[in-house]
Protein backbone atom coordinates (compact mmCIF):
# COMPACT_ATOMS: atom_id res chain seq x y z
CA UNK A 1 0.00 0.00 0.00
CA UNK A 2 1.17 3.54 -0.77
CA UNK A 3 1.08 5.70 2.31
CA UNK A 4 -1.16 8.78 2.34
CA UNK A 5 0.50 11.81 0.81
CA UNK A 6 3.24 9.78 -0.81
CA UNK A 7 3.54 10.08 -4.58
CA UNK A 8 2.91 6.70 -6.28
CA UNK A 9 6.13 7.00 -8.30
CA UNK A 10 8.10 6.91 -5.04
CA UNK A 11 6.73 3.43 -4.38
CA UNK A 12 9.26 0.81 -5.60
CA UNK A 13 6.57 -1.70 -6.52
CA UNK A 14 4.77 0.88 -8.65
CA UNK A 15 8.03 1.68 -10.44
CA UNK A 16 8.57 -1.98 -11.23
CA UNK A 17 4.97 -2.35 -12.41
CA UNK A 18 5.50 0.60 -14.76
CA UNK A 19 8.71 -1.02 -15.98
CA UNK A 20 6.88 -4.25 -16.81
CA UNK A 21 4.13 -2.41 -18.64
CA UNK A 22 6.59 -0.19 -20.49
CA UNK A 23 8.77 -3.12 -21.54
CA UNK A 24 5.82 -5.11 -22.86
CA UNK A 25 4.26 -2.14 -24.65
CA UNK A 26 7.35 -0.60 -26.22
CA UNK A 27 9.09 -3.78 -27.32
CA UNK A 28 5.90 -5.42 -28.61
CA UNK A 29 4.92 -2.37 -30.65
CA UNK A 30 8.39 -1.76 -32.14
CA UNK A 31 8.68 -5.04 -34.08
CA UNK A 32 4.94 -5.25 -34.75
CA UNK A 33 5.01 -1.89 -36.52
CA UNK A 34 8.43 -2.23 -38.15
CA UNK A 35 8.61 -5.87 -39.26
CA UNK A 36 7.11 -7.34 -42.40
CA UNK A 37 8.52 -10.78 -41.51
CA UNK A 38 9.28 -12.44 -38.19
CA UNK A 39 12.95 -12.92 -37.25
CA UNK A 40 14.72 -16.15 -38.19
CA UNK A 41 14.43 -17.81 -34.78
CA UNK A 42 10.71 -17.07 -34.65
CA UNK A 43 10.16 -18.53 -38.12
CA UNK A 44 12.01 -21.68 -37.10
CA UNK A 45 10.07 -21.84 -33.86
CA UNK A 46 6.71 -21.59 -35.60
CA UNK A 47 7.65 -24.31 -38.08
CA UNK A 48 8.96 -26.67 -35.41
CA UNK A 49 6.19 -25.93 -32.93
CA UNK A 50 3.46 -27.36 -35.12
CA UNK A 51 5.21 -30.74 -35.02
CA UNK A 52 4.99 -30.97 -31.19
CA UNK A 53 8.27 -32.85 -30.84
CA UNK A 54 10.29 -32.94 -27.62
CA UNK A 55 13.37 -31.49 -29.29
CA UNK A 56 15.02 -30.79 -32.62
CA UNK A 57 18.57 -31.28 -33.78
CA UNK A 58 19.30 -27.80 -32.33
CA UNK A 59 17.44 -27.39 -29.05
CA UNK A 60 14.66 -28.64 -26.76
CA UNK A 61 11.25 -27.58 -28.00
CA UNK A 62 9.63 -25.55 -25.20
CA UNK A 63 9.94 -22.19 -27.03
CA UNK A 64 8.48 -23.77 -30.16
CA UNK A 65 5.52 -25.10 -28.19
CA UNK A 66 4.93 -21.62 -26.78
CA UNK A 67 4.97 -20.06 -30.25
CA UNK A 68 2.57 -22.64 -31.65
CA UNK A 69 0.29 -22.17 -28.67
CA UNK A 70 0.27 -18.40 -29.29
CA UNK A 71 -0.68 -19.00 -32.91
CA UNK A 72 -3.48 -21.39 -31.98
CA UNK A 73 -4.87 -18.98 -29.37
CA UNK A 74 -4.70 -15.81 -31.50
CA UNK A 75 -4.94 -17.22 -35.00
CA UNK A 76 -2.10 -14.91 -35.98
CA UNK A 77 1.67 -14.88 -36.42
CA UNK A 78 4.05 -12.01 -35.73
CA UNK A 79 2.66 -9.83 -32.94
CA UNK A 80 1.80 -12.80 -30.66
CA UNK A 81 5.45 -13.86 -30.84
CA UNK A 82 6.63 -10.35 -29.95
CA UNK A 83 4.16 -10.17 -27.08
CA UNK A 84 5.24 -13.61 -25.87
CA UNK A 85 8.88 -12.52 -25.86
CA UNK A 86 8.16 -9.40 -23.83
CA UNK A 87 5.97 -11.34 -21.41
CA UNK A 88 9.03 -13.53 -20.78
CA UNK A 89 11.23 -10.46 -20.19
CA UNK A 90 8.64 -8.85 -17.91
CA UNK A 91 8.38 -12.08 -15.92
CA UNK A 92 12.15 -12.10 -15.60
CA UNK A 93 12.06 -8.56 -14.20
CA UNK A 94 9.32 -9.56 -11.76
CA UNK A 95 11.31 -12.45 -10.29
CA UNK A 96 14.46 -10.33 -10.17
CA UNK A 97 12.52 -7.77 -8.15
CA UNK A 98 11.08 -10.43 -5.83
CA UNK A 99 14.55 -11.83 -5.16
CA UNK A 100 16.01 -8.36 -4.67
CA UNK A 101 13.30 -7.45 -2.21
CA UNK A 102 14.21 -10.52 -0.16
CA UNK A 103 17.91 -9.66 -0.22
CA UNK A 104 18.10 -5.87 0.05
CA UNK A 105 14.71 -4.24 0.48
CA UNK A 106 12.21 -2.88 -2.02
CA UNK A 107 13.94 0.35 -3.04
CA UNK A 108 17.27 -1.19 -3.97
CA UNK A 109 15.46 -4.16 -5.54
CA UNK A 110 13.50 -1.78 -7.76
CA UNK A 111 16.68 0.05 -8.72
CA UNK A 112 18.46 -3.22 -9.52
CA UNK A 113 15.55 -4.31 -11.69
CA UNK A 114 15.28 -0.97 -13.49
CA UNK A 115 19.00 -1.17 -14.24
CA UNK A 116 18.31 -4.15 -16.51
CA UNK A 117 16.99 -1.75 -19.14
CA UNK A 118 20.66 -0.83 -19.57
CA UNK A 119 21.59 -4.42 -20.46
CA UNK A 120 21.50 -4.78 -24.25
CA UNK A 121 20.33 -8.38 -24.00
CA UNK A 122 16.99 -7.19 -22.56
CA UNK A 123 16.30 -4.81 -25.43
CA UNK A 124 17.14 -5.24 -29.13
CA UNK A 125 17.59 -9.05 -29.15
CA UNK A 126 14.22 -9.61 -27.46
CA UNK A 127 12.36 -8.80 -30.67
CA UNK A 128 12.70 -12.50 -31.41
CA UNK A 129 11.38 -15.10 -29.01
CA UNK A 130 13.99 -17.84 -28.91
CA UNK A 131 15.60 -20.23 -26.46
CA UNK A 132 17.69 -17.50 -24.82
CA UNK A 133 14.62 -15.41 -24.08
CA UNK A 134 12.57 -18.42 -23.00
CA UNK A 135 15.04 -19.47 -20.32
CA UNK A 136 15.49 -15.98 -18.82
CA UNK A 137 12.36 -16.01 -16.62
CA UNK A 138 13.00 -19.60 -15.61
CA UNK A 139 16.52 -18.74 -14.42
CA UNK A 140 15.17 -15.81 -12.44
CA UNK A 141 12.35 -17.86 -10.94
CA UNK A 142 14.69 -20.70 -9.95
CA UNK A 143 17.05 -18.30 -8.23
CA UNK A 144 14.21 -16.72 -6.23
CA UNK A 145 12.69 -20.07 -5.25
CA UNK A 146 16.08 -21.44 -4.17
CA UNK A 147 16.71 -18.45 -1.90
CA UNK A 148 13.24 -18.85 -0.40
CA UNK A 149 13.87 -22.56 0.11
CA UNK A 150 17.18 -21.83 1.83
CA UNK A 151 15.68 -19.13 4.01
CA UNK A 152 12.48 -20.95 4.99
CA UNK A 153 12.78 -24.58 3.88
CA UNK A 154 9.53 -26.28 2.91
CA UNK A 155 8.70 -29.27 0.76
CA UNK A 156 6.55 -27.29 -1.73
CA UNK A 157 9.45 -24.93 -2.41
CA UNK A 158 11.87 -27.77 -3.12
CA UNK A 159 9.35 -29.51 -5.37
CA UNK A 160 8.72 -26.24 -7.21
CA UNK A 161 12.45 -25.79 -7.67
CA UNK A 162 12.74 -29.28 -9.15
CA UNK A 163 9.90 -28.58 -11.59
CA UNK A 164 11.42 -25.24 -12.62
CA UNK A 165 14.80 -26.88 -13.13
CA UNK A 166 13.25 -29.39 -15.52
CA UNK A 167 11.35 -26.62 -17.30
CA UNK A 168 14.62 -24.74 -17.76
CA UNK A 169 16.16 -27.76 -19.46
CA UNK A 170 13.19 -27.99 -21.83
CA UNK A 171 13.83 -24.33 -22.69
CA UNK A 172 17.55 -24.71 -23.33
CA UNK A 173 20.22 -27.17 -22.21
CA UNK A 174 22.36 -24.23 -21.09
CA UNK A 175 20.14 -24.14 -18.00
CA UNK A 176 22.45 -26.84 -16.70
CA UNK A 177 25.02 -24.07 -16.12
CA UNK A 178 22.77 -22.43 -13.54
CA UNK A 179 21.82 -25.76 -11.95
CA UNK A 180 25.49 -26.64 -11.44
CA UNK A 181 26.12 -23.18 -10.01
CA UNK A 182 23.19 -23.48 -7.60
CA UNK A 183 24.35 -26.90 -6.43
CA UNK A 184 27.86 -25.53 -5.91
CA UNK A 185 26.43 -22.67 -3.85
CA UNK A 186 24.61 -25.09 -1.56
CA UNK A 187 27.78 -27.10 -1.05
CA UNK A 188 29.88 -23.99 -0.38
CA UNK A 189 27.45 -22.01 1.79
CA UNK A 190 27.64 -23.21 5.39
CA UNK A 191 24.05 -22.21 6.07
CA UNK A 192 22.71 -24.12 3.08
CA UNK A 193 24.94 -27.20 3.45
CA UNK A 194 23.00 -28.84 6.32
CA UNK A 195 19.88 -28.87 4.15
CA UNK A 196 21.37 -31.79 2.25
CA UNK A 197 20.51 -33.84 5.33
CA UNK A 198 16.82 -33.06 4.89
CA UNK A 199 14.48 -34.73 2.35
CA UNK A 200 13.48 -31.50 0.58
CA UNK A 201 16.41 -31.12 -1.85
CA UNK A 202 16.38 -34.81 -2.72
CA UNK A 203 12.65 -34.89 -3.40
CA UNK A 204 13.09 -31.81 -5.57
CA UNK A 205 15.84 -33.68 -7.43
CA UNK A 206 13.46 -36.60 -7.89
CA UNK A 207 10.82 -34.30 -9.43
CA UNK A 208 13.50 -32.89 -11.72
CA UNK A 209 14.59 -36.38 -12.83
CA UNK A 210 11.05 -37.64 -13.46
CA UNK A 211 10.05 -34.59 -15.50
CA UNK A 212 13.30 -34.60 -17.44
CA UNK A 213 13.21 -38.33 -18.24
CA UNK A 214 11.34 -38.01 -21.57
CA UNK A 215 13.87 -35.46 -22.83
CA UNK A 216 16.80 -37.60 -21.70
CA UNK A 217 15.26 -40.58 -23.46
CA UNK A 218 14.93 -38.46 -26.61
CA UNK A 219 18.60 -37.50 -26.41
CA UNK A 220 19.71 -41.13 -26.24
CA UNK A 221 17.38 -42.09 -29.07
CA UNK A 222 18.71 -39.26 -31.26
CA UNK A 223 22.42 -39.59 -30.55
CA UNK A 224 22.51 -36.38 -28.48
CA UNK A 225 21.99 -34.34 -31.67
CA UNK A 226 21.66 -30.91 -29.96
CA UNK A 227 24.99 -31.39 -28.19
CA UNK A 228 26.65 -32.25 -31.50
CA UNK A 229 25.08 -29.14 -33.01
CA UNK A 230 26.41 -26.99 -30.14
CA UNK A 231 29.88 -28.48 -30.62
CA UNK A 232 29.80 -27.68 -34.34
CA UNK A 233 28.65 -24.12 -33.65
CA UNK A 234 31.45 -23.68 -31.13
CA UNK A 235 34.05 -25.02 -33.53
CA UNK A 236 32.82 -22.87 -36.42
CA UNK A 237 32.67 -19.59 -34.53
CA UNK A 238 35.31 -16.89 -34.75
CA UNK A 239 35.09 -15.37 -31.30
CA UNK A 240 37.84 -16.18 -28.84
CA UNK A 241 37.57 -15.78 -25.09
CA UNK A 242 38.83 -12.19 -25.07
CA UNK A 243 36.39 -11.22 -27.79
CA UNK A 244 33.53 -12.89 -25.92
CA UNK A 245 34.40 -11.10 -22.67
CA UNK A 246 34.64 -7.75 -24.47
CA UNK A 247 31.26 -8.41 -26.06
CA UNK A 248 29.75 -9.10 -22.65
CA UNK A 249 31.22 -5.87 -21.32
CA UNK A 250 29.80 -3.88 -24.24
CA UNK A 251 26.36 -5.30 -23.51
CA UNK A 252 26.64 -3.91 -19.97
CA UNK A 253 27.77 -0.38 -20.84
CA UNK A 254 24.25 0.92 -20.33
CA UNK A 255 24.25 -0.30 -16.72
CA UNK A 256 27.52 1.48 -16.02
CA UNK A 257 26.18 4.68 -17.54
CA UNK A 258 23.02 4.52 -15.42
CA UNK A 259 25.07 3.94 -12.25
CA UNK A 260 27.23 6.94 -13.15
CA UNK A 261 24.21 9.17 -13.74
CA UNK A 262 22.69 7.97 -10.46
CA UNK A 263 25.85 8.99 -8.61
CA UNK A 264 26.55 5.44 -7.41
CA UNK A 265 29.91 5.12 -9.14
CA UNK A 266 32.49 7.58 -10.38
CA UNK A 267 34.12 10.60 -8.77
CA UNK A 268 30.78 12.21 -7.87
CA UNK A 269 29.45 9.19 -5.98
CA UNK A 270 28.00 10.42 -2.69
CA UNK A 271 26.90 8.25 0.20
CA UNK A 272 23.44 8.80 1.62
CA UNK A 273 21.27 6.68 3.85
CA UNK A 274 18.28 5.39 1.89
CA UNK A 275 14.90 6.43 3.17
CA UNK A 276 12.16 3.99 4.06
CA UNK A 277 13.99 2.38 6.94
CA UNK A 278 16.30 0.22 4.82
CA UNK A 279 19.79 -0.50 6.06
CA UNK A 280 22.71 1.14 4.33
CA UNK A 281 24.45 -2.16 3.63
CA UNK A 282 23.49 -5.56 2.25
CA UNK A 283 24.09 -8.89 3.97
CA UNK A 284 27.42 -10.23 2.60
CA UNK A 285 25.78 -13.61 2.11
CA UNK A 286 23.17 -12.04 -0.15
CA UNK A 287 25.91 -10.30 -2.14
CA UNK A 288 27.81 -13.56 -2.45
CA UNK A 289 24.65 -15.31 -3.66
CA UNK A 290 24.11 -12.72 -6.39
CA UNK A 291 27.76 -12.80 -7.42
CA UNK A 292 27.71 -16.60 -7.59
CA UNK A 293 24.59 -16.72 -9.75
CA UNK A 294 25.95 -14.00 -12.03
CA UNK A 295 29.52 -15.18 -12.51
CA UNK A 296 29.16 -18.93 -11.89
CA UNK A 297 27.56 -19.83 -15.25
CA UNK A 298 29.89 -17.39 -17.01
CA UNK A 299 32.96 -18.93 -15.36
CA UNK A 300 31.86 -22.46 -16.30
CA UNK A 301 31.29 -21.35 -19.90
CA UNK A 302 34.69 -19.69 -20.15
CA UNK A 303 36.48 -22.64 -18.52
CA UNK A 304 34.78 -25.11 -20.84
CA UNK A 305 35.71 -23.09 -23.92
CA UNK A 306 39.29 -22.69 -22.69
CA UNK A 307 39.71 -26.42 -22.03
CA UNK A 308 38.04 -27.52 -25.26
CA UNK A 309 39.66 -24.79 -27.35
CA UNK A 310 36.32 -23.70 -28.79
CA UNK A 311 34.87 -20.27 -29.52
CA UNK A 312 31.89 -18.56 -27.91
CA UNK A 313 29.02 -16.54 -29.32
CA UNK A 314 27.87 -13.41 -27.53
CA UNK A 315 24.21 -14.48 -27.53
CA UNK A 316 25.14 -17.42 -25.31
CA UNK A 317 25.76 -15.01 -22.47
CA UNK A 318 22.35 -13.34 -22.67
CA UNK A 319 20.78 -15.27 -19.79
CA UNK A 320 23.69 -14.80 -17.42
CA UNK A 321 23.04 -11.18 -16.44
CA UNK A 322 19.59 -11.33 -14.83
CA UNK A 323 21.07 -10.23 -11.52
CA UNK A 324 23.74 -7.77 -12.62
CA UNK A 325 21.54 -4.86 -11.52
CA UNK A 326 20.91 -6.33 -8.08
CA UNK A 327 24.60 -7.10 -7.71
CA UNK A 328 25.43 -3.50 -8.59
CA UNK A 329 22.99 -2.33 -5.92
CA UNK A 330 24.53 -4.66 -3.35
CA UNK A 331 28.03 -3.38 -4.10
CA UNK A 332 26.97 0.28 -3.96
CA UNK A 333 24.48 -0.12 -1.10
CA UNK A 334 26.08 2.45 1.20
CA UNK A 335 25.85 5.13 -1.49
CA UNK A 336 22.28 4.38 -2.46
CA UNK A 337 19.54 6.96 -1.94
CA UNK A 338 16.05 7.78 -3.12
CA UNK A 339 17.66 10.34 -5.39
CA UNK A 340 19.66 7.53 -7.02
CA UNK A 341 16.49 5.47 -7.47
CA UNK A 342 14.76 8.44 -9.08
CA UNK A 343 17.61 8.95 -11.55
CA UNK A 344 17.76 5.25 -12.42
CA UNK A 345 14.00 5.25 -13.01
CA UNK A 346 14.32 8.28 -15.28
CA UNK A 347 17.08 6.56 -17.28
CA UNK A 348 15.01 3.39 -17.58
CA UNK A 349 12.02 5.37 -18.81
CA UNK A 350 14.13 7.17 -21.38
CA UNK A 351 15.64 3.92 -22.65
CA UNK A 352 12.20 2.33 -22.99
CA UNK A 353 11.23 5.17 -25.30
CA UNK A 354 14.42 5.91 -27.22
CA UNK A 355 15.77 2.41 -27.95
CA UNK A 356 12.55 0.87 -29.37
CA UNK A 357 12.05 3.93 -31.56
CA UNK A 358 15.67 3.63 -32.71
CA UNK A 359 15.07 -0.02 -33.50
CA UNK A 360 12.06 0.83 -35.64
CA UNK A 361 13.95 3.55 -37.47
CA UNK A 362 16.83 1.18 -38.27
CA UNK A 363 14.51 -1.53 -39.60
CA UNK A 364 12.42 0.87 -41.70
CA UNK A 365 15.07 3.30 -42.91
CA UNK A 366 18.28 1.27 -43.33
CA UNK A 367 17.07 -0.64 -46.43
CA UNK A 368 16.17 2.66 -48.09
CA UNK A 369 19.63 4.08 -47.39
CA UNK A 370 21.88 1.22 -48.44
CA UNK A 371 19.67 -1.39 -50.07
CA UNK A 372 20.46 -3.93 -47.36
CA UNK A 373 17.37 -6.01 -46.73
CA UNK A 374 17.21 -7.29 -43.18
CA UNK A 375 15.35 -10.57 -42.76
CA UNK A 376 12.56 -8.82 -40.87
CA UNK A 377 12.01 -6.56 -43.90
CA UNK A 378 11.20 -9.43 -46.28
CA UNK A 379 7.63 -9.42 -47.70
CA UNK A 380 6.61 -12.55 -45.80
CA UNK A 381 2.85 -12.40 -46.30
CA UNK A 382 3.17 -11.90 -50.06
CA UNK A 383 5.79 -14.64 -50.38
CA UNK A 384 3.57 -17.11 -48.54
CA UNK A 385 0.40 -16.14 -50.39
CA UNK A 386 1.95 -16.26 -53.84
CA UNK A 387 3.95 -19.46 -53.48
CA UNK A 388 1.07 -21.32 -51.83
CA UNK A 389 -1.20 -20.21 -54.70
CA UNK A 390 1.33 -21.45 -57.27
CA UNK A 391 1.41 -24.85 -55.56
CA UNK A 392 -2.39 -25.06 -55.42
CA UNK A 393 -2.77 -24.06 -59.10
CA UNK A 394 -0.13 -26.54 -60.25
CA UNK A 395 -1.15 -29.56 -58.17
CA UNK A 396 -4.66 -29.01 -56.91
CA UNK A 397 -3.49 -30.57 -53.63
CA UNK A 398 -2.78 -29.18 -50.12
CA UNK A 399 0.76 -27.96 -49.57
CA UNK A 400 2.16 -30.49 -47.11
CA UNK A 401 5.94 -30.02 -47.24
CA UNK A 402 8.25 -27.09 -48.01
CA UNK A 403 12.02 -27.28 -48.31
CA UNK A 404 15.10 -25.79 -49.91
CA UNK A 405 16.38 -22.58 -48.29
CA UNK A 406 15.03 -23.05 -44.76
CA UNK A 407 14.47 -19.31 -44.34
CA UNK A 408 12.29 -18.88 -47.42
CA UNK A 409 10.56 -22.22 -46.88
CA UNK A 410 9.72 -21.10 -43.35
CA UNK A 411 8.36 -17.76 -44.56
CA UNK A 412 5.98 -19.66 -46.80
CA UNK A 413 5.01 -22.23 -44.22
CA UNK A 414 4.29 -20.09 -41.17
CA UNK A 415 1.14 -18.51 -42.61
CA UNK A 416 0.15 -20.96 -45.37
CA UNK A 417 -3.37 -22.21 -44.68
CA UNK A 418 -2.33 -25.85 -45.19
CA UNK A 419 0.24 -25.59 -42.36
CA UNK A 420 3.01 -27.45 -44.24
CA UNK A 421 5.97 -29.09 -42.53
CA UNK A 422 9.55 -27.98 -43.05
CA UNK A 423 12.09 -30.43 -44.47
CA UNK A 424 15.13 -29.05 -42.63
CA UNK A 425 18.14 -28.72 -44.92
CA UNK A 426 16.45 -31.24 -47.20
CA UNK A 427 17.30 -34.08 -44.80
CA UNK A 428 14.81 -36.56 -43.39
CA UNK A 429 17.20 -37.29 -40.51
CA UNK A 430 16.80 -33.70 -39.27
CA UNK A 431 13.03 -33.73 -39.85
CA UNK A 432 11.62 -36.78 -38.05
CA UNK A 433 8.06 -35.58 -38.68
CA UNK A 434 8.55 -36.32 -42.39
CA UNK A 435 8.97 -39.92 -43.54
CA UNK A 436 10.07 -41.04 -46.99
CA UNK A 437 6.55 -42.36 -47.55
CA UNK A 438 5.00 -38.99 -46.61
CA UNK A 439 7.43 -37.13 -48.86
CA UNK A 440 6.48 -39.35 -51.79
CA UNK A 441 2.75 -39.10 -51.07
CA UNK A 442 2.56 -35.31 -50.51
CA UNK A 443 5.35 -34.07 -52.74
CA UNK A 444 7.24 -30.89 -51.89
CA UNK A 445 7.70 -27.25 -52.84
CA UNK A 446 11.43 -26.47 -53.03
CA UNK A 447 12.35 -22.76 -52.86
CA UNK A 448 15.50 -20.66 -52.73
CA UNK A 449 16.81 -17.12 -53.23
CA UNK A 450 18.22 -16.97 -56.75
CA UNK A 451 20.74 -14.32 -55.69
CA UNK A 452 22.40 -16.74 -53.30
CA UNK A 453 21.04 -20.13 -54.39
CA UNK A 454 21.20 -21.77 -50.98
CA UNK A 455 19.86 -25.14 -52.08
CA UNK A 456 20.80 -27.85 -49.57
CA UNK A 457 23.18 -30.45 -51.04
CA UNK A 458 20.63 -33.18 -50.31
CA UNK A 459 18.13 -31.51 -52.66
CA UNK A 460 20.41 -30.40 -55.49
CA UNK A 461 20.07 -33.63 -57.53
CA UNK A 462 16.28 -33.44 -57.14
CA UNK A 463 16.20 -29.81 -58.27
CA UNK A 464 18.60 -30.40 -61.16
CA UNK A 465 16.33 -33.10 -62.56
CA UNK A 466 13.33 -30.77 -62.86
CA UNK A 467 12.35 -27.50 -64.49
CA UNK A 468 13.18 -24.53 -62.27
CA UNK A 469 11.12 -21.36 -62.33
CA UNK A 470 11.20 -17.93 -60.72
CA UNK A 471 8.75 -15.70 -58.91
CA UNK A 472 9.68 -12.06 -58.52
CA UNK A 473 8.48 -9.79 -55.70
CA UNK A 474 9.01 -6.14 -54.80
CA UNK A 475 10.71 -5.05 -51.60
CA UNK A 476 8.82 -2.90 -49.12
CA UNK A 477 11.62 -0.33 -49.26
CA UNK A 478 10.83 0.45 -52.89
CA UNK A 479 14.22 -0.89 -54.03
CA UNK A 480 14.23 -1.10 -57.83
CA UNK A 481 15.79 -4.55 -57.55
CA UNK A 482 13.30 -7.35 -57.05
CA UNK A 483 13.46 -10.38 -54.82
CA UNK A 484 13.68 -13.42 -57.07
CA UNK A 485 12.59 -16.73 -55.57
CA UNK A 486 13.49 -19.83 -57.50
CA UNK A 487 11.27 -22.83 -57.07
CA UNK A 488 10.64 -26.39 -58.13
CA UNK A 489 7.39 -28.24 -57.68
CA UNK A 490 7.67 -31.93 -56.91
CA UNK A 491 4.05 -33.09 -57.28
CA UNK A 492 2.44 -35.63 -54.94
CA UNK A 493 3.34 -39.25 -55.70
CA UNK A 494 6.32 -38.22 -57.82
CA UNK A 495 9.01 -37.69 -55.22
CA UNK A 496 11.71 -40.39 -55.16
Amino acid sequence: MVSAGRHPLRNPTVLVALLLGGQITAWTLAPTLAHSAPPLDVVEGYMWGREWVLATYKHPALPSWALEASRLVTGAIGWPAYLLSQAAIATTFLFVYLLGRELMGASRAAAGTLLLTGVAFFAWPTTQFNHNVAEMPIWAAMSWVLWRALKEPSLPRWLTLGALAALGMYAKFASALLLVTMAAWMVWDRTARPLFLTPGPWLGLLVFAVLLAPLINWLFANDFAPLHYAAIRSASGRRGLISFILSMALNLIGVAAMLLIAGLIGPRAVGQQPSGGEEGSVDPRATAYLATLTFGPLAITLAEALIAGTSLRSAWGSTMFNFVGLLAMALTAKRFSQRALKRIAACAGALLIIVPIGYGVVVLVLPRLNGTHMRVAWPQAEISRRMAAIWANETGQPLGIVGGDDWIAGLIGISAKDQPSLLIKGELALSPWISAERLHRQGMLVVWNTDRERIPPALKPLVAARITRQERLRWRSGDARELAIGYVIIPPNQAP
